[in-house]
């Protein structure tokens, strides 16, 4: 398959790229500021409080945007500001659960409210409901075509 112009896909993948990177720093700076939580902490734990507060290393790396690696170096310091746990799986010594604790729960309910207050002056103001439609299928449409890669290659870590 030939790549169309360059001209008429550059500016879209601009927009794309300068807009992401200076939305996530805008909500990463709002969420280290209210709550002391980068993004990193804040995905880690909202995915543990919507899995019911437990689950395995290798579901959560799954779930989250860091490596294995990544994973389980930020859950050293998380542990260690008391904000998870780790849980021996009883039924594989070689594996480990990651559970919230209740400082944890505490915490991320409340920046879940700081979030979402910021996703919804922004991007739920700002845009109209033809604009995050047509968001979601571009993004499903490139989520499609690049199908999934494997987690050793994210780069990514707090």
């Amino acid at each position: 398959m030939e790549a169309a112009d360059p001209d008429s896909w550059m500016p879209a993948w601009m927009a794309l790229v300068r807009t992401y990177g200076r939305y996530w720093d805008f909500i990463e700076a709002a969420m280290h500021r209210e709550h002391g939580l980068t993004m990193a902490r804040y995905d880690v734990l909202a995915q543990l409080d919507l899995a019911g507060g437990r689950l395995g290393l290798g579901d959560l790396a799954t779930h989250v945007w860091l490596s294995p690696s990544g994973v389980s170096k930020l859950l050293d310091r998380m542990s260690a500001a008391g904000l998870v746990m780790r849980e021996p799986d009883p039924d594989d010594a070689r594996s480990s659960f990651a559970v919230i604790t209740r400082a944890g729960e505490a915490l991320v309910r409340r920046a879940r409210r700081t979030h979402h207050a910021l996703l919804g002056s922004t991007f739920g103001t700002l845009l109209s409901d033809r604009d995050r439609a047509d968001v979601v299928r571009a993004m499903e449409r490139l989520s499609e075509a690049l199908g999934s890669s494997p987690r050793a290659s994210r780069a990514r870590t707090e």
